[in-house]
């Protein structure tokens, strides 16, 4: 984090240790990229799982075979009104219907913000393992200058000696408490497990610093502003308040404060320059990385979320960081919060606190010298920032379009947080399906139109959402625990049911228009029992995929899927049993040494094949003569467990 060539990919921070794997991840996110979510089990059950530029392999039957290992131990908190819309036709969506919970914060305008990971591994014989990632930067694929701090540790049998751990395990309780529909009570116990155990982790601390505190807002009452009084401080922050800059000057010696052009540019307008830092620094053209996701968290007003549809082309810079110096020890504060009002007194937040000496891990130790001949530090990225001669007021109309912003931002969140029902009912032989949406939304304002439509499908299939006055709802059945029917979609195939819906929230005021798109969950009901395994013939296709999804499982983890995906697809596209080298030899040598070495795949194998048998679909998948290979393998594995 204190050098600039030390860089990493969040999806390679979430990878298990050597000879551990996943059993429970707990993530929290502003806003979410489903497809991102999608790719995030990938690095819990492949440790090669990148092309050449860094992207995570999006190989279908890659993707697959990871979903099915750990869809169901990743659970993703994320503001409700904030998940994008994905692209239609996304079956392998359905695989994480159960591992998104929206919330909305304690305040309504608030946010909930933070991007912390909780992630618990295990391996035989050996004591459990945390990782905590703190991180600046939500669940995307965006590029940006982010911070990601990474904590570590064993379980042990220790009673009440880490106390500074409590703050993780209070996260873990809360959050459910946050959901805008209940969680499982087997979630909802996993939480609690969790809790308990990060109470006892020994947690490895990085390199320079002695000890850390974690600080969460917005859960409870805590609102208390957590830096030291007194010496000198620098700033990291995209987004910034005048009011919280001119505290930290103040109460902090804010000496150096480091953000973007147009966010400097609002906090020295009309402002008296002896209450602003000595310096203010932003990113050099040099170090920008064509970033899509510097969102608008805070930059209108408190607690306002971005327009998840037009995002703002930033710099890049999304990192926030608070260091602090006094009598040689420095603090530095590493998380979710921006140096706004919102920050500290509305939103959701998390921030870790790292106590160091000031000589290794102090302001000028951060920023390094310009001399520097490895051109690694933080300087070596930044430009000292040259305010112009005027700064032009923000004009009316601009004003205007970002009130009108504002409120559309606020009508998604409410009608985010509406718990809906799907129903799915099958009407013909030829499995096509209608589904009804209900739910009960809020008042929808004259001025605004909202459109629905299930994400498996193109915008095009939208409805707009008849408007109900306050007597309607109300007279409404209140048997139905459903609620009142939003919209109906008729003759959909199997491959759309889906429990993620898109909306599409227009308001107008005059000449202005606002604009938000998002996401939300649904509970589907209705849908056919063995509709995962369904799935399986929908996307494997042939039998060229079943016996690459046969040899991925038995591969696992250290697999190298890059090579192993560039080999298939070289094989060509025949749909024949065998494909190139991957045919029934190899097959039978790759069980036999699973069952001699890792007996687990072969478990795994197992629940592919039982999905496949239960449709005649999924059976006609099967290679042929693979009953002869692999029932004494079975047999075998049986033999093992008795």
């Amino acid at each position: 984090m204190l050098e600039t060539r030390d860089r990493t990919l969040l999806l390679d921070s979430l990878r298990p240790p050597a000879g551990y794997r996943l059993r429970r991840a707990v993530g929290t996110s502003f806003t979410l990229d489903l497809m991102a979510l999608l790719t995030a089990p990938l690095t819990f059950t492949f440790f090669d799982a990148h092309d050449d530029d860094g992207a995570p392999v999006t190989d279908p039957v890659t993707l697959l075979e990871a979903l099915r290992r750990h869809a169901e131990r990743i659970t993703l908190f994320c503001q409700a009104g904030a998940i994008g819309v994905p692209n239609p036709n996304q079956m392998l969506l359905a695989f994480l219907e159960g591992s998104v919970v929206e919330v909305q914060p304690p305040r309504k305008s608030g946010i909930f913000h933070p991007k912390v990971w909780v992630l618990n591994f295990e391996a035989k014989g050996r004591p459990g393992v945390y990782r905590v990632l703190c991180l600046s930067r939500n669940l995307t694929f965006a590029r940006a200058w982010d911070t990601c701090l990474r904590l570590e540790g064993d379980v042990t049998e220790a009673q009440g000696d880490f106390e500074r751990n409590d703050p993780f395990a209070d996260l873990l309780l809360e959050l459910p408490k946050l959901a805008t529909r209940p969680v499982s009570p087997e979630l909802d116990s996993e939480f609690g497990r969790m809790a308990r155990e990060i109470r006892r982790v020994d947690f490895e601390l990085p390199r320079h610093f002695t000890d850390f505190h974690v600080h969460n807002f917005g859960l409870g009452d805590r609102r208390e502003w957590p830096f030291p009084v007194g010496g000198r401080s620098l700033v990291v922050s995209p987004f910034l308040v005048r009011s919280t800059v001119e505290q930290l000057v103040r109460d902090h010696g804010l000496e150096v404060l480091i953000s973007r052009p147009e966010a400097i540019g609002d906090v020295i307008r009309n402002a008296e320059r002896e209450k602003l830092p000595r310096t203010f620094y932003v990113l050099s053209p040099a170090a920008g990385l064509n970033a899509r996701d510097a969102e608008q968290e805070g930059k209108e007003g408190p607690g306002e979320p971005p327009s998840n549809q037009d995002r703002l082309e930033l710099a890049g810079l999304h990192a926030k960081l608070f260091v602090f110096e006094k009598d040689g020890q420095a603090r530095l504060f590493t998380g979710s919060a921006n140096a706004t009002s919102a920050a500290f007194e509305q939103n959701v937040e998390v921030l870790v606190e790292l106590v160091g000496r000031r000589k290794d891990c102090g302001i000028d130790t951060l920023l390094g010298s310009d001399a520097d001949p490895r051109h690694d530090t933080l300087r070596s990225l930044l430009q000292e920032y040259a305010p112009p001669d005027s700064i032009p007021e923000v004009d009316e109309r601009q004003r205007a379009q970002e009130v009108l912003d504002r409120k559309a931002e606020r009508l998604a969140r409410l009608l985010a947080a509406t718990r809906l029902t799907a129903t799915a009912h099958n009407v013909d032989a030829e499995q096509r399906w209608d589904m009804t949406l209900s739910g009960e939304l809020p008042e929808i304002p004259v001025a605004a139109e909202v459109r629905v439509w299930p994400a498996t499908l193109p915008s095009r299939e939208a409805q707009v959402i008849a408007r109900r006055t306050t007597e309607a709802r109300d007279s409404n059945n209140a048997s139905d625990s459903a609620g009142a029917a939003i919209a109906t979609f008729r003759g959909l195939s199997f491959e759309a049911l889906t429990a993620f819906f898109a909306l599409e929230v227009s308001l107008r005021d005059g000449p202005l228009t606002a604009r938000q798109r998002f996401a939300v969950t649904a509970k589907l009901i209705g849908a056919p029992r063995d509709r995962k395994p369904g799935l399986l013939h929908s996307l494997l296709k042939d039998r060229r995929r079943v016996l690459q999804l046969l040899f991925l499982i038995l591969m696992g983890e250290g697999a190298d899927v890059s090579a192993f995906v560039q080999a298939a697809r070289q094989d060509g596209t025949n749909s024949q049993s065998n494909v190139g080298g991957l045919g029934r030899a190899a097959l039978l040598e790759a069980l036999l040494r699973s069952l001699c070495h890792n007996p687990r795949r072969i478990d795994d194998a197992a629940r592919l094949i039982a999905d496949l048998r239960k449709t005649p679909e999924g059976r006609e998948l099967l290679p042929k003569g693979l009953d002869e290979i692999w029932e004494p393998v079975w047999k075998a594995r049986e033999a093992l467990k008795s």
